[in-house]
C-alpha cells in the first residue's frame, strides 16, 4: 500500500493534526492502528511517500503510527508507476 497526500492521513495520530494543518484528519485512532496491525501481520506492506512527509512536515517518529524510514519512498507517485510496470493494480477511494 503506498500512501502520498491526502492518503497520509490513515497513520497520523489524533494528537498530531493541530500541527499539521495541511490534513483534514487524522485517522491512526487505536481502533484503525488494530486494523493496521492485522494487516501488516497478512503482509501488507505500508509506502510511505517521501515528498508529502517533506512536504507537509510531518515527523515520522511523532506524527505516524508505525512508520520508520524504510517504509519511506522517495515519491509516492512514482512508486505507484513502479508497482503498475510490475502488474499491480492502482485503486483509488
Amino acid at each position: 500500500m503506498v500512501l502520498h497526500g491526502d492518503g497520509l492521513s490513515l497513520l497520523i495520530y489524533p494528537d498530531s493534526l493541530a500541527k499539521l494543518a495541511k490534513f483534514k484528519q487524522a485517522n491512526a485512532s487505536e481502533e484503525m492502528a488494530a486494523k493496521i496491525d492485522g494487516l501488516k501481520s497478512q503482509g501488507v506492506n505500508f509506502q510511505v511517500c517521501g515528498n508529502t512527509v517533506r512536504g507537509r512536515k510531518v515527523e515520522l517518529e511523532n506524527d505516524l503510527y508505525d512508520v520508520e524510514s524504510g517504509d519511506v519512498v522517495p515519491s509516492g507517485v512514482a512508486e505507484l508507476s513502479h508497482l503498475q510496470a510490475q502488474g499491480y493494480t492502482y485503486i483509488k477511494p
